[in-house]
């Protein structure tokens, strides 16, 4: 059975869960933050999820993106340090 061409062009977009709470990213003005908060389609009329991300310079900044425009840089797990 074929797949759906754009149901699959759906899936292959990032998605909020790419993206967890902690990841640092790039925006598409190229600045770095780390994602601090997911949010949720508002309403019917929006229907897209983003992203919060907090920027350190200046501090307190913050942006709210929608997952396919961010790059990830690092994520949580990635800045954890393995001492077995």
């Amino acid at each position: 059975m074929q797949a759906n061409p754009c149901i699959a062009g759906i899936i292959d977009r990032p998605d909020m869960e790419d993206f967890p709470i902690g990841s640092i990213v790039k925006t598409p003005s190229g600045r770095i933050g780390t994602v601090v908060k997911h949010r949720g389609a508002q309403s019917r009329h929006d229907l897209f999820q983003r992203i919060i991300i907090e920027f350190d310079e200046p501090f307190g900044d913050s942006v709210a993106l929608q997952p396919h425009l961010l790059k990830m840089i690092r994520r949580p797990e990635d800045q954890k340090h393995h001492h077995d």
